[in-house]
């Protein structure tokens, strides 16, 4: 499934495709991947409406000028930075037989008609940008394929070791606790109660006892289950002790803070089976491992990109701009001389 952007009020899109106007006849390519690999300026042309299109339904610019560079420029060398991660994407999944889901290209167009308010209104935005509906299911077809390898490229790489390191590293985020307690104003009231409440009786207690507004006609409760990293940054450090040295069930004794005096109740404590979470866990990996495995491509795989758009930089697969494209629109001259994702290239 893939993150579709968040419905917003989609202010006329600025026609960043005009700049193509003047290469849209030329027979050269926006850039070639490999020896079979090649971006025509015509997908680059389409493909810089589209990530316009969603950029601007997101709040997002389409990539980020540099110096003098154009939007429009620079929206053209982000474009084409996913286009040549694409290709690489693509060799993979025909290598290793990766295939889409074509239902989850139909559930993405739903959800993005539906965040639009239905299908006229994304007929009607589409034809705003200069977009199709076809362009736009083809285009889904490609993020989810892109998708589909960088799962696959995960599984090869994860390492039990690594998944189980983690876990470890987010048990506060998968721990979730049920917390009670009872303010009180004096260490003797604290004494007495802490002597004489049970587990039956804690709610009542803290109805009639408690000073704390926000939870005594609750039972004492402090909201309903809450994760150990979100329970650490919202009560005091000396509340958060007293707790976590409590087991399911227990009643603290007295307990001091800059609030008064706690008795504290910890209701239940729950952790994520590792096994619950270990598809979050290599989804969280998944990302960083096949931008690993994107570098290492570009190490062995020419890349060629046609210089009017920028150049290649095969450390970090990125399209970077020089200083004809920083200062003209995307399709200007392109006299700058073409570069390659090899050193020596």
């Amino acid at each position: 499934m893939i993150p579709l952007p968040r419905p917003v009020r989609v202010l006329a899109i600025l026609s960043v495709v005009v700049s193509f106007a003047a290469c849209a006849n030329d027979p050269s390519s926006a850039a070639t991947v490999g020896e079979t690999g090649e971006i025509s300026i015509d997908q680059l042309h389409a493909d810089v409406a589209l990530f316009g299109f969603f950029t601007k339904l997101s709040g997002d610019p389409c990539g980020t000028p540099v110096g003098n560079e154009t939007q429009e420029s620079a929206c053209a060398r982000f474009a084409l930075a996913n286009d040549i991660r694409e290709e690489l994407a693509k060799s993979y999944a025909s290598e290793n037989d990766v295939k889409g889901d074509p239902a989850a290209v139909t559930d993405a167009l739903t959800r993005l008609e539906d965040g639009l308010g239905g299908a006229d209104a994304l007929k009607a935005q589409l034809s705003d940008a200069g977009v199709t509906r076809a362009q736009v299911e083809a285009f889904f077809g490609r993020l989810i394929l892109v998708s589909e390898v960088q799962k696959a490229v995960a599984k090869d790489r994860l390492d039990e070791a690594a998944l189980r390191e983690a876990y470890e590293a987010n048990l506060a985020q998968l721990t979730t606790l049920e917390v009670e307690h009872i303010l009180l104003a004096d260490k003797a009231d604290a004494e007495r109660i802490a002597a004489e409440v049970t587990p039956a009786t804690f709610a009542e207690t803290a109805k009639k006892e408690s000073i704390d507004p926000g939870s005594a006609q609750q039972g004492g409760s402090l909201g309903g289950p809450t994760s150990l990293a979100q329970f650490q940054t919202q009560f005091d450090p000396d509340f958060v002790a007293a707790t976590l040295a409590l087991q399911p069930g227990e009643i603290s004794g007295p307990v001091e803070t800059q609030f008064g005096w706690h008795v504290i109740r910890l209701v239940r404590r729950d952790v994520a089976p590792f096994e619950d979470v270990r598809p979050q866990l290599e989804a969280n990996q998944a990302a960083t491992l096949f931008d690993d495995w994107f570098i290492e491509q570009l190490g062995t795989t020419s890349v060629d990109v046609n210089p009017r758009f920028g150049r290649f930089d095969h450390n970090t697969g990125q399209v970077l701009p020089i200083r004809s494209t920083a200062q003209e629109p995307a399709g200007g001259s392109s006299s700058t001389g073409s570069t390659g994702s090899n050193a020596g290239s």
